[in-house]
């Protein structure tokens, strides 16, 4: 919980700055960066639009996403427009998602590039586009990790563990990570 969470949050909160009212989309909103991602932006008082396929798209209403877009049959930048801050935790390395991110946002809009940081083609399409874009890495955060676990005792943000593997299996369950398409996250259970 404390890397996917704290990536989570200081995308939103250091990075972005996400204010009540903006629009906020977040790509692979269903993996264990993205399902914190929808959590922290609704408990921000943000519009969540997020991209996922159509078997998650109930359970990330759940989690507070307003809007969602079945990424495996539309393209998220023909459904969605007027973007105040993109997460995008997918990169350009996938279908260049990043790139293709720029297209949602408003003039002055940022894209938070959190998997490959910013290329040179992504920071010059961002400029013609009209729009920012920042790499992001996560740092070491006590505060914004007690005021997470603050929010998680109080079952405003819900830690989802799609499956366990145990230690001895760690390479089954990093296939299984490296797969994608996971529910939250994939947990190595060590024994006492």
């Amino acid at each position: 919980m404390p890397l996917a969470a704290l990536t989570a949050w200081q995308t939103l909160v250091d990075t972005a700055h996400v204010r009540a009212g903006q629009r906020v989309l977040i790509t692979a909103a269903a993996g264990g960066v993205g399902h914190f991602t929808v959590q922290f932006a609704r408990h921000l008082g943000a519009h969540v639009i997020a991209t996922a396929g159509a078997a998650r798209h109930a359970w990330l209403k759940e989690l507070g996403a307003d809007e969602t877009i079945d990424y495996t049959t539309t393209r998220f930048e023909d459904a969605v427009s007027g973007v105040d801050v993109v997460i995008d935790l997918v990169g350009d390395a996938h279908d260049r998602t990043g790139t293709r991110s720029l297209k949602t946002l408003r003039r002055g809009g940022l894209l938070v590039a959190v998997p490959a940081g910013v290329s040179p083609e992504l920071a010059h399409a961002a400029e013609a586009a009209g729009v920012r874009v920042t790499p992001y890495l996560v740092e070491p955060d006590g505060a914004a990790l007690a005021t997470i676990a603050g929010l998680i005792d109080a079952g405003k943000v819900t830690v989802e563990v799609e499956e366990t593997f145990p230690l001895e299996q760690a390479g089954a369950a990093h296939a299984r990570v490296e797969a994608g398409r996971t529910r939250g996250k994939i947990v190595l259970t060590v024994a006492d």
